[in-house]
Parts: C-alpha cells; structure tokens; sequence
C-alpha cells in the first residue's frame, strides 16, 4: 500500500514540474503517464482482477499507451522521445509473459506492470530539467547580444 502512495507522490511531483518548467512534448509524455496511471485502477476495477490474472483490459490500456508514445516518438524532433516507447514496450510483454505462463506470482507481474512507469518518469523529468537550462544558455546568449549590440 505504501508504493502506491509513494508512486502518487512521485508521479503528482513530475506532472507539478514538467507542467511548471517543461515544453509542449514534456507535457504531452507526462499527462499520458498520468492518464494511464488513472486509467489503469479504473481497467482493474472493471475487469474485476487485481494481478492475480491475465487482465485483457489492463493490456489494451498498455499497447494503447505504447501506440501513443510510438506515435509521439516518430513525430517528434527529440531523441529522448524513442526511450518512452521501448520502456512500455517492456511493460506489454510482461503482459504477454502472463498470458504464457499464468502461474507467474501476482505480485511479480504487478511490479513488472509498475516498475517501468519510473524510467519514464525519469526521462521525462531529464528532458525537462535539459529543456530549461538550454532555454537559460539561449536567452543569457540573447542578453548578452543584445548588450555587445547597445554599445
């Protein structure tokens, strides 16, 4: 119970930052973590399991999500984009894992379900922090320009 709470704050923390600090797709990448992070209780909640079982909901939820940051990664003009898609891509197998053998513990494919939504945070918490130091860099340059030109 503890994780989750631990994994509320952390997530609620990134969305406050990169929603503060980030640019449009840093926005984009951390309200798709948050809305599938809401949606996935939701899938759950309705499918009736709690990974005690291969859960078709909770699936489709996560290759839809897949689909989103693969369409997001072949749009975009950033290299960090590609490493969101292959994180969750890592969490749709597990899924795949639980379909083949269905006595994996819950608790393991829970964590396996969990764990990846931490790299992608972190992705996109670096890309932001690197986003607003280059946007300092430029607009010091800029100052700086603008201060040789007045003399």
């Amino acid at each position: 119970m503890i994780w989750g709470y631990i994994y509320l704050f952390v997530l609620l923390s990134v969305l406050v930052y990169v929603q503060w600090a980030g640019e449009r797709e840093t926005r984009f990448a951390i309200w798709t973590v948050f809305v599938a992070s809401v949606l996935t209780p939701a899938a759950l909640i309705i499918s009736g399991t709690r990974f005690e079982t291969f859960s078709l909901l909770v699936t489709l939820l996560d290759f839809v999500m897949l689909a989103v940051y693969l369409g997001h990664a072949l749009v975009s003009r950033r290299y960090w984009t590609l490493c969101l898609p292959a994180f969750q891509l890592i969490t749709c197998m597990t899924h795949l894992t639980k379909l083949v053998l269905p006595d994996l513990w819950p608790r393991l494919y829970s964590a396996g379900q969990g764990f990846w939504a931490y790299p992608q945070m972190l992705v996109i918490v670096l890309a932001t922090a690197w986003f607003q130091a280059d946007r300092r860099r430029r607009r010091k340059q800029n100052d700086d320009a603008a201060r040789r030109n007045a003399r």
